[in-house]
C-alpha cells in the first residue's frame, strides 16, 4: 500500500474543491446554545429525507451535538463570512454577534441564511478526526440570499444566478 498524502498536500487539493458554508447549531439539554461552521455537508437521501455534516471531535461543541436530539444547519450567504470566521474559531463567543432567532425549541436559526434545515439526529458514525452527524431532516426553508462558497482559503460569492 501507497504511503499517506502529507497533510499539507492533502489541504491543498481538498482547497480546489468549492463547497458551502453553514453554521450548524443546537441548544443542549439544559438549555446551552452551540454551534459551528462547517464546509463538510452534503444532501444523502432524499427518501427518507437525510443530510449529513461532520464536526471536528476536537471542537468544544462536538460532546454537545453528539448527545443532541436535534440540530439546525443554516446556508450562508456572502453577508455571513464574518460570522462564519466567529464560529469556526475556538473559544470565541459564538452568538455574540446576533442575527438569531429560536424555534419553538430553541435552537438557534440564522434569520437571513440562504436556506435552513432542521434535523433530527438520526446517527452519529465516527470518521477518522470528525464525527458524521446524519441527521433526518423534519423541516426546511429557503430564504433569499445567494449561498456563499469556500474556495482555495477564501470566500467565493457566485457571479449569476443559476436558471
Amino acid at each position: 500500500m501507497a504511503d499517506p498524502v502529507d497533510a499539507e498536500t492533502y489541504r491543498s487539493a481538498l482547497s480546489c474543491f468549492p463547497s458551502g458554508v453553514t453554521i450548524v447549531t443546537t441548544r443542549s439539554a439544559v438549555g446551552t446554545v452551540h454551534g459551528f461552521t462547517a464546509s463538510s455537508f452534503a444532501a444523502l437521501s432524499l427518501d427518507p429525507p437525510f443530510v449529513l455534516v461532520c464536526v471536528d471531535r476536537r471542537a468544544d461543541c462536538c460532546p454537545a451535538f453528539l448527545a443532541a436530539e436535534r440540530f439546525v444547519v443554516n446556508i450562508l450567504t456572502p453577508a455571513h463570512a464574518e460570522l462564519a470566521v466567529r464560529f469556526a474559531t475556538k473559544g470565541a463567543d459564538k452568538f455574540a454577534l446576533g442575527g438569531f432567532d429560536y424555534d419553538e425549541d430553541g435552537h438557534p436559526i440564522l434569520l437571513d441564511a440562504a436556506a435552513v434545515i432542521r434535523c433530527e439526529l438520526e446517527r452519529a458514525v465516527p470518521g477518522g478526526d470528525h464525527v458524521i452527524l446524519i441527521g433526518r431532516v423534519h423541516d426546511a426553508r429557503t430564504g433569499n440570499g445567494e449561498p456563499v462558497t469556500w474556495y482555495r482559503g477564501g470566500f467565493l460569492h457566485l457571479g449569476e444566478s443559476a436558471a
